[in-house]
Formats: structure tokens, sequence, C-alpha cells
């Protein structure tokens, strides 16, 4: 994985962002923060739910990354929480803000042991498999052998501008590199998940202007309805089962 120089600057990215805070490094003002974090977050959840995650249950936080959702949103909810993530710095402050037990551990996520970890009630991947796309097809099936409930959030890899976008420097820096909706269904297919929910959500890139956000908040509901329309919209979240890899 070191040997991979997108990775290694993937990394070098993700460590700073764990260093200040995910908040802080990631959104371009406190709205957009609050409304794309706050509504995804609970998206999830409802997904969550849905699968029949139980809330006295035990969940896995894949790619946890500086642990905010983990430690202000799941460790709340569920029994116990715990958190796998690559970079250490985000590590250290996931563990500094532990609230109700949640535990973390700095993790190589291409190269774990899967095994070793115990059965979970629920899996949240959160914006991470994009970041280890070569291996995804290997994380899942593993994962599907420690739980049989799955929530994904990933960036809608269909949206040109945000293809477009993944050229730009900064995106690179970041390591983005997003699926195409029927590429990741069929990775998570092959390794034995069945799709049970799909929708496409948020209108609003992590970089809107906050004039932007305020003028174009109003219709972010219409159009997430919209076959047509949400097409614009900019992550995919699936709720999957395992049925049993093949």
């Amino acid at each position: 994985m070191s040997g991979n120089p997108a990775q290694s600057r993937g990394d070098a990215y993700w460590d700073r962002a764990g260093e200040q805070g995910y908040g802080q490094a990631m959104y371009s003002s406190a709205d957009i923060e609050a409304n794309v974090r706050g509504r995804l977050w609970q998206i999830a959840l409802d997904i969550a739910r849905e699968l029949g995650v139980p809330a006295d249950g035990r969940v896995l936080d894949f790619g946890c990354g500086d642990g905010a959702f983990a430690n202000q949103i799941l460790a709340d909810r569920y029994r116990a929480v715990e958190g796998l993530d690559k970079s250490e710095p985000a590590i250290r402050r996931a563990e500094a803000e532990s609230r109700n037990g949640a535990s973390f551990r700095a993790a190589d996520l291409i190269t774990f042991d899967y095994d070793s970890l115990p059965r979970y009630d629920g899996a949240f991947l959160l914006g991470i498999l994009h970041h280890v796309k070569a291996a995804t097809p290997d994380i899942v099936r593993s994962l599907a052998r420690r739980t049989d409930k799955m929530i994904v959030l990933e960036p809608n890899g269909n949206h040109l501008v945000r293809k477009a976008l993944e050229f730009t420097p900064s995106y690179r820096a970041a390591g983005e590199d997003s699926f195409r909706a029927k590429d990741l269904i069929a990775i998570f297919d092959a390794a034995g998940w069945h799709t049970k929910i799909w929708q496409r959500v948020n209108l609003f890139p992590n970089f809107t202007p906050s004039f932007v956000y305020r003028w174009l908040k109003p219709l972010e509901p219409r159009i997430e309805a919209s076959r047509f329309w949400n097409m614009l919209c900019t992550v995919d979240m699936y709720g999957l089962t395992a049925t049993g890899a093949r």
C-alpha cells in the first residue's frame, strides 16, 4: 500500500485532516457541514433501522476517520461501537473524544485480518470504499463474514461534475476516485450482498458557497425525489444484507 504514490498522497491528506478535525478540513462553511453531515448521518441511521440493526447491538464504524460519527451519533444509539481507520492522527482524535465506551483502532484496512474481528450486528462504511477502491471486493467479502448488515455511503460516481473534479489537485490529494453505482452494486452482489436500499441524496458538495446553499436548499427534497433530477445529487447510500459469498 505504501508503494502506491497516489495512496501515499491520500494518506498524508487524511492524516492532516485527522489532526485538524474532519469537519474543519472538509467543509467550506458551518452551514454546509451541518446540512450534509446531519442529513447523511440521519439517513444512515434510518437505513440501519430499516435493515433491523438492533438498538442494543454492536456496530462497526469502518473507516471511522476522526470518530465524529461514532462518538456523536452511534455511541448514543448502540450498546457497543468500534471504529477502524488507517490514520493514526484521526484515531488519536477519535479516542480523545470517545463517548459511552466507543473504542477505536488504527489499522491498514487493506491488509487487515478481518477474521480477527468479532461479529457485529451492523457495519457502517461512510465514504471509505472509494479510498480503497482496488481492495473493495475483498473488503466487502471479508466483512460479510463479520456481519450480515451493512450501511454504505459513497460519492455518486455517475455525477459528471464530480468525476471532473476528481482530476483537480485537491481531489487528487485526497485520493478521490468514486465508483459508478452499477459497478459498486456488482461488487456487492459478487461478494454475497443484496442491495436492499439504494438512495441518491444530497445536492451540495462540501465546498458549496453559503449563498448558493441558502438559495438551493428549498429545492433539495424535490430534486432528491425526482427520478430524473436526482442525478444531480452527490451521494449514493446503500442498505445491504448478506446473502452468502459466492
